[in-house]
């Protein structure tokens, strides 16, 4: 007769050793979401489920599920307009992040105002916030064209070089904006990313005097050869700038002809974005 198994005389180990089964169990499921993030984000266009189990090597069936669950988390959410049923970061990443329930909003915001303007299609629309002496990217909508513009969010990049760091100088206060030069002062700055980016601090601070004049700022291929971005800065219900919009588009034969619309869209829509924050131009 085979002994009975008593239930009852269960040994701490063989307890841990139960519990870290079933936690190692999670494991494997919780890797791949992280990889699917990694994949969804570095990509220029939104990756269908398909895409995704074959680059990761992952099961069909199973990368389906997890990506049902990572949308119903909130992990990723389907990307509308696109030529296929694509994925790309979903906004509750975002709430992870410090100070999430302002940039939350600005996100969403961004993301509502971007997905309803057809005319902005054609180009890779990006939201930023200055940090210290630097730009740091929220969000990024890639064109539909799939021009090969993107920007990774959580990206940082040199202020003084990108049209949408400039923008959101030149929106400053100029008490405001003499701290943020005592605080980064033009030795700290580094050197440009490119041989179009300024010769020198003094060339920066003029652009940023014009820039102040007209309205919205042109990074000229000073980040990404070939690639020039139009930006303005966004502001909150009490006039304060809380970050930048950039439209980016690789610079073709027609570029000087393309130059007042782009000037044109980034300026009224980020004026858009301002007032649904609660902005009100006096």
């Amino acid at each position: 007769m085979m002994p009975v198994k008593d239930e009852t005389m269960r040994s701490p180990v063989s307890e841990s050793q139960s519990s870290s089964g079933r936690e190692s169990d999670s494991v494997p499921a919780l890797r791949r979401a992280v990889k699917i993030l990694d994949m969804v984000g570095r990509r220029d266009l939104p990756p269908s489920a398909a895409d995704i189990a074959r680059e990761l090597s992952l099961p069909r069936s199973s990368t389906h599920g997890l990506i049902n669950t990572m949308v119903e988390l909130g992990l990723l959410e389907a990307a509308q307009g696109s030529a296929h049923m694509g994925y790309r970061l979903g906004g509750r990443l975002l709430d992870w992040a410090e100070q999430a329930g302002g940039r939350h909003d600005l996100v969403g915001a961004f993301h509502q105002i971007i997905g309803a303007s057809p005319e902005l299609a054609a180009y890779t629309v990006s939201l930023s916030i200055l940090e210290g002496s630097e730009v740091v990217y929220l969000a990024s909508r890639t064109s539909e064209r799939g021009l090969g513009v993107h920007y990774a969010v959580g990206m940082r990049l040199p202020a003084v070089y990108t049209a949408v760091g400039m923008a959101q100088l030149s929106a400053m206060e100029t008490g405001r904006f003499r701290e943020w030069l005592a605080l980064y002062p033009t030795s700290t700055w580094p050197a440009p990313l490119t041989s179009h980016g300024a010769r020198s601090p003094a060339e920066v601070l003029e652009q940023i005097r014009e820039v102040r004049e007209r309205g919205y700022a042109v990074d000229n291929e000073q980040i990404h050869h070939g690639v020039w971005c139009f930006a303005a800065a966004v502001r909150a219900a009490d006039g304060s700038v809380v970050a930048g919009l950039g439209l980016s588009q690789p610079k073709g034969v027609d570029a000087e002809r393309d130059a007042p619309l782009l000037a044109r869209l980034s300026i009224s829509t980020a004026a858009t974005l301002s007032a649904r924050m609660g902005y009100r131009q006096r």
